[in-house]
């Protein structure tokens, strides 16, 4: 009889744990970003995923290379220029095969690089193009496709995170407020991300350096961490010339997830 309960118990909490993982999903609401290229907002994450779609994005990290990504054989975003950030595009939740050519190219015999990511139903997705680990233009290295797991941020934090894309570059980095011995991200491998940190907010410079040189690789001016929001640092170029791009995100919260929340299930405050 004790088994039994125990297991009634388990099947409980498994239901309750796959309710709540659906309604972090119904608690995204829409997305506003912010880039050099401007502003955009996506539908909630609730009425993408009840068309079976997820979204997503490029950020173009390869240096002085304009690019074109497919999703099969299919093109999803056209000429990306280096630097460049898409909006974020509804693409069915599927396997997809990511692929990277020169604008014009054939996608079948100019293939530069490819990543095989399956996208899960309202999810939001980063596809970071990174060169490869040399001066060659032409050398591709990869695609990262980054699930970005956008939510709501209630906790007075900012959420934070950091891609070492920096071709030719065989350090590490390591990201520090100026006049601070404490990185808000530290030892970020080539083609790596650190993934999210929640930060206090801050304003003011922070510093791209790796361990070996005393002057800092890059300096990132007028950065402003502001509780609630969800900001992404590419760090990309090349040793002699590292270059930022930056990528703000303010997620609202869906103004139906109450509605969609159990009646025996209460939210939690963050601390909890």
């Amino acid at each position: 009889m004790r088994n039994a309960k125990l297991l009634k118990g388990l099947v409980a909490s498994g239901a309750l744990l796959l309710a709540a993982a659906c309604n972090e999903t119904r608690d995204t609401g829409a997305v506003t970003t912010t880039t050099n290229e401007g502003t955009s907002t996506t539908p909630t994450a609730e009425a993408v995923e009840e068309r079976d779609n997820a979204l997503v994005r490029v950020v173009n990290a390869i240096p002085n290379q304009t690019t074109s990504i497919y999703a099969g054989d299919s093109l999803a975003f056209a000429n990306v220029a280096y630097k460049s950030v898409t909006e974020f595009k509804e693409m069915p939740d599927d396997y997809f095969g990511f692929r990277v050519v020169k604008p014009g190219a054939n996608v079948q015999d100019n293939t530069l690089a490819e990543n095989r990511e399956k996208l899960s139903n309202g999810g939001h997705y980063t596809i970071v193009a990174i060169a490869d680990n040399d001066d060659d233009a032409d050398s591709f290295g990869e695609l990262r496709v980054l699930d970005d797991e956008l939510k709501p941020i209630t906790s007075g934090k900012a959420r934070v995170r950091f891609v070492n894309a920096v071709a030719g570059l065989d350090d590490e980095i390591s990201v520090f407020p100026r006049g601070s011995e404490n990185a808000l991200v530290d030892g970020v491998n080539f083609k790596m991300e650190a993934g999210w940190n929640e930060e206090d907010p801050w304003s003011g410079t922070l510093e791209v350096r790796t361990e070996d040189r005393k002057s800092p690789l890059a300096t990132i001016p007028n950065v402003d961490l502001k509780a609630g929001g969800t900001y992404t640092f590419v760090i990309a170029g090349t040793p002699n010339k590292v270059e930022v791009i930056q990528v703000k995100d303010q997620v609202a919260r869906d103004p139906d997830a109450d509605d969609a929340m159990p009646d025996n299930r209460t939210e939690k405050s963050p601390n909890n």
